[in-house]
């Protein structure tokens, strides 16, 4: 039922208008929203927002699988005011602050063993963006250099984010198929889904044929895969289609055999979102590097990280003159007040 909130009818058809004149909605058909009625959000709690007219609707996708505690959380609310109190952003090129420290701390503490360095960017596509870049890097500077490294493997009806190079990994075609002509070359790997499987229809058979599209790939491509790029567990926007943790554990074996890394895209599947803290912990699988993003800060600010083994690091290790420093940063990296809630959060948890 409506309710009568007391705001001025003038100003609600006035916010309709201007959004309808001036806002590009994501993932949306602009036609068709401006020739309906937009629910425009004024206030949220616990699971429950309020809409301008004072209507509530359970906020059932937790704002895009962000909001791990619920809205207006009072710890993460303190946490976000003291860190205003003192500043709101330094950057992260040159300097350092508190609360990326902390963080970077905690997620270490949390992380698969071995993961021990904490870079920083401002979403889910961006860690992956990292991951991705910092995996090609890694095969130049090692050591032993294998510059042929450049091609990654990744599977059916992934997604990885909207930037370019998560696209490039990415496989729904509804959202990536345009772009083709922008974006560099994947190899594909099947994703155990048995409801699509046009082989047996129980579980581990299916499993077994996706594993071996992988080795499959490996065998033939290994001295040119820099690294397998996967959702851990469970591929969310493909349609929560739920692997088993065998399969995991089985691409973590692959990837060592054939000298390739393993990402662990944990945007939409860390910080709970699977029963554990993170999706790799059901196989007890140790990622070369890992994303995250979405649940990191609670649904409070766009904070997102890329976590990384001690042998990935090292690489990246030199004199300046050497160029070796990994040339990649935001504006917002290491944001101050997002570090804040994100350290929150992990207290709540």
């Amino acid at each position: 039922m409506e309710k009568d909130t007391g705001v001025d009818s003038a100003y609600v058809t006035g916010l309709i208008e201007d959004d309808r004149r001036f806002v590009w909605h994501p993932f949306t058909q602009m036609r068709d929203w401006c020739e309906e009625e937009p629910l425009i959000v004024t206030s949220g709690k616990g699971a429950v927002l309020k809409d301008i007219h004072g209507r509530e609707y359970i906020d059932g996708v937790a704002s895009i699988w962000t909001n791990v505690h619920g809205h207006c959380r009072e710890e993460i609310d303190r946490a976000v005011r003291d860190q205003l109190a003192k500043v709101s952003h330094t950057t992260l090129l040159g300097l350092a602050n508190v609360p990326s420290i902390e963080l970077a701390r905690k997620l270490v503490e949390i992380a698969p063993a071995g993961l021990s360095k904490v870079f920083y960017s401002d979403n889910g596509s961006t860690a992956v963006e990292v991951a991705v870049k910092m995996a090609f890097q890694y095969w130049r500077q090692r050591p032993d250099p294998k510059p042929d490294k450049t091609a990654f493997i990744s599977f059916t009806n992934a997604y990885h984010g909207d930037t370019i190079g998560a696209v490039s990994l990415g496989r729904i075609e509804l959202f990536h198929e345009m772009f083709a002509p922008l974006l560099f070359q994947t190899h594909r790997a099947y994703y155990p889904y048995c409801y699509r499987c046009r082989y047996d229809k129980i579980y581990p058979s299916c499993g077994l044929h996706c594993l071996c599209s992988i080795e499959k790939i490996l065998q033939k491509r290994h001295e040119q895969i820099a690294a397998i790029v996967m959702e851990p567990m469970v591929q969310g926007a493909g349609g929560m289609i739920i692997s088993p943790a065998d399969f995991l554990t089985r691409v973590r074996e692959l990837a060592t055999q054939y000298d390739v890394l393993l990402i662990a895209d944990e945007v939409a599947t860390g910080f709970g979102r699977t029963g554990k803290m993170f999706g790799c912990e059901h196989a007890g699988v140790r990622p070369d590097l890992m994303a995250l993003g979405k649940g990191l800060t609670g649904g409070y600010l766009p904070v997102a990280a890329t976590l990384v083994s001690e042998k990935v690091y090292s690489a990246f290790l030199g004199d300046y003159c050497g160029k070796k420093t990994f040339f990649h940063g935001h504006t917002y990296t290491g944001n101050p007040l997002g570090c804040a809630a994100a350290v929150a959060s992990l207290e709540l948890f």
